[in-house]
Parts: structure tokens; sequence; C-alpha cells
């Protein structure tokens, strides 16, 4: 899993790029949290995410309530078929309260 960082004052963009499963969440979980804290607004583009477990998804919603705790902003956007196949399984769409837009196929 590989995490492009953009940050534009307050505002932190992370791109994540590989598989979102419990070998990455393992790399990931502390670098993530920790973004929470250096940041007023956290976004998470999942657009090159290819594959997602219950790690996955369990680290995204420890930052939604850690965002929470913290006064931070969070939102994911971008999200690939893969996760939103993986949120709606587990019927956790809504939880997140960002809009699910799905990705165009590139021709």
């Amino acid at each position: 899993m590989e995490i492009r960082e953009e940050r534009h004052g307050e505002q932190l963009q992370l791109g994540l790029q590989g598989n979102l499963d419990i070998y990455a969440v393992a790399q990931l979980r502390e670098r993530l949290l920790s973004a929470l804290a250096s940041a007023h607004t956290l976004d998470i583009d999942l657009h090159q995410v290819e594959e997602i477990d219950g790690a996955g998804l369990q680290l995204l919603l420890a930052l939604k309530r850690g965002a929470s705790e913290q006064g931070c902003q969070l939102s994911l956007s971008n999200h690939p078929p893969a996760v939103v196949e993986a949120m709606e399984l587990c019927r956790l769409s809504s939880f997140f309260g960002d809009p699910i837009l799905l990705q165009r196929e590139q021709a």
C-alpha cells in the first residue's frame, strides 16, 4: 500500500494505492491516525484502492471516530467499486456521510 500526500495549509489529502487489507492496515494504522492530529481537514482519496477487507473497513471506521473525537473533518472520496461493494455489504455507506460517486470506466 502506497500513500500519496498533499498538504494545503491545514487541509491534508492522502491518496491510497493498492490493497487496503489486514497486511496494509498493520503498516498504515499509526500513520493515518497521526495524520488526523496534524490536519483540520483530512480527505482520503480511495480511487486507487484495488481491494478492501474487514480490517480495511475497521481502519476507516477508526479514522472516522478519531476524526470526530479530535475535531477533524474527515471525508472519503473517489470510492472505487470494491470499496462501495464492501461498504454496502456491511451497511456502512451512510455511516461515513460522504456522497458515494462511482468512477466512470475509462475507454
